[in-house]
């Protein structure tokens, strides 16, 4: 993957087509499965995105893309009082999602840029928890 100051780059092989995976990028029942606690989603390019990931630590942004069953992006940053999640601020990073159907299933391509250099290891570790959670929900759902 993508060693590129700022940019987390992830790849996983999901047993599942592009149509369910992408169901659970837009979905807040589905999304409950691999992240959050509560959800507000208006997946159309401009509708909000919100996710409390972690008590008192949400996630928001807006969608800039939802191209089903290929695409989905938005923009990502935190309302905390966690100062390690506090220095990206709501809407200043971006998360690309791309759908790749490939032998039967589905390759995710998680592309997350504009992120600070110190914010950088943490949210790598945390999307390769949160997507291999991903793989696991959507492939028992199929």
């Amino acid at each position: 993957m993508s060693d590129e100051s700022g940019v987390i780059e992830r790849e996983i092989f999901i047993s599942a087509p592009r149509e369910r995976v992408f169901d659970f990028l837009v979905d807040p029942t589905l999304m409950a499965h691999w992240i959050g606690l509560f959800h507000q989603l208006e997946p159309r390019p401009g509708g909000i995105f919100q996710v409390e990931v972690s008590p008192g630590n949400v996630a928001r942004g807006v969608f800039t893309e939802v191209t089903p069953p290929d695409r989905v992006a938005f923009t990502w940053g935190w309302v905390s009082r966690d100062p390690e999640l506090a220095i990206v601020p709501p809407g200043t990073s971006l998360v690309e999602i791309e759908l790749v159907g490939k032998n039967g299933g589905t390759l995710l391509r998680l592309r997350h840029s504009r992120l600070p250099d110190a914010a950088s290891d943490m949210h790598r570790e945390r999307w390769a928890v949160h997507i291999g959670r991903l793989q696991a929900a959507a492939s028992e759902h199929h």
